[in-house]
C-alpha cells in the first residue's frame, strides 16, 4: 500500500530533478541560440553593405561631377572664347552654363556628405569588428562552460531518474496516477504538508476533523480547499 509519506518522498525528488532538468534546459537553450557573436556578425554583414553601397554611389558622383566639369571648361571656352557672338545665343549659353556650375557644385556637396558617411562607416566597422573578436572569444569560454555544465547536469539528472524509478516501483499505479494528476494540475506541488492546521499549498485553515484524519495516518486526505494530498510529519 502506497504512503502518504512514500508520495511526499517522490514530490521532493521531483522538485529536484524539476531543478536539475530546467538548469539543463536553459544551459542548452543559450548554448544552441544564447551567444552575441552571431548578432554582431549579420551587423557587420549589414555594415558592410551598406559601405559598399556608398562607396559605389561615390563612384558614381565623382565620375559624374567630373563629367560636368569637362562640360563647364568646354561651355566657358565657347562662351569666352570668341566662338559664339549672337546675343540669343550667348544668353542661352550662359544658362547652360550657369546650370552646369550648380551641377557641379552639387555634386561636389554630395561627395563630401557621402565620403564623411563613409568615413564614418569605416570607425564604425572597426569597432564593430574589434568587439566582434571579443565577443569570439569570450563565447568560446562559454562554449566550454555550457558544455561542461551540460554533462554535469545530464549525471545529476541521471542519477535522481534512477532514484525516482525504483522509489516509483514500490508505489501501487492508481496512487501514482493520482500524484500524477494532481502535480500537472497544481504546479508541481500535489503533497502539501499541514503545519499548524493549515494547508501549506493554499496557506488555507482545514477543518478539525480533517486534521485529525491527517494525523491518524490510516487514508489519504485531500485539502478541501486546493485537493491536494495532506501530509503530516
Amino acid at each position: 500500500m502506497t504512503t502518504v509519506r512514500q508520495m511526499f518522498a517522490l514530490q521532493e525528488l521531483d522538485i529536484i530533478l524539476d531543478r536539475v532538468q530546467n538548469e539543463r534546459t536553459k544551459a542548452e537553450t543559450e548554448l544552441n541560440n544564447g551567444d552575441s557573436v552571431g548578432m554582431l556578425e549579420s551587423q557587420l554583414e549589414r555594415d558592410s553593405e551598406r559601405l559598399q553601397e556608398s562607396e559605389t554611389q561615390r563612384q558614381t558622383t565623382r565620375l559624374e561631377a567630373e563629367t560636368q566639369k569637362e562640360r563647364s571648361e568646354t561651355l566657358n571656352t565657347q562662351l569666352y572664347g570668341g566662338e559664339v557672338s549672337n546675343p540669343r545665343d550667348l544668353e542661352s549659353l550662359e544658362r547652360e552654363a550657369n546650370n552646369v556650375r550648380q551641377l557641379v557644385e552639387k555634386h561636389e556637396n554630395t561627395l563630401i556628405e557621402i565620403t564623411v558617411r563613409i568615413d564614418d562607416a569605416h570607425h564604425k566597422r572597426s569597432e564593430l569588428e574589434s568587439k566582434l573578436n571579443e565577443a569570439r572569444a569570450a563565447w568560446q569560454i562559454r562554449q566550454s562552460e555550457l558544455q561542461a555544465a551540460i554533462k554535469a547536469l545530464n549525471e545529476e539528472c541521471s542519477g535522481f531518474e534512477s532514484q525516482r524509478s525504483k522509489l516509483t516501483e514500490v508505489l501501487d499505479p492508481t496512487s501514482l496516477q493520482h500524484y500524477e494528476t494532481l502535480r500537472k494540475s497544481k504546479g508541481g506541488l500535489a503533497v502539501a504538508k499541514v503545519e499548524r492546521g493549515l494547508c501549506q499549498g493554499c496557506r488555507m485553515s482545514l477543518p478539525t476533523h480533517q486534521q485529525q484524519s491527517v494525523r491518524s495516518g490510516r487514508q489519504t486526505v485531500l485539502c478541501s480547499s486546493c485537493g491536494r494530498i495532506l501530509f503530516l510529519s
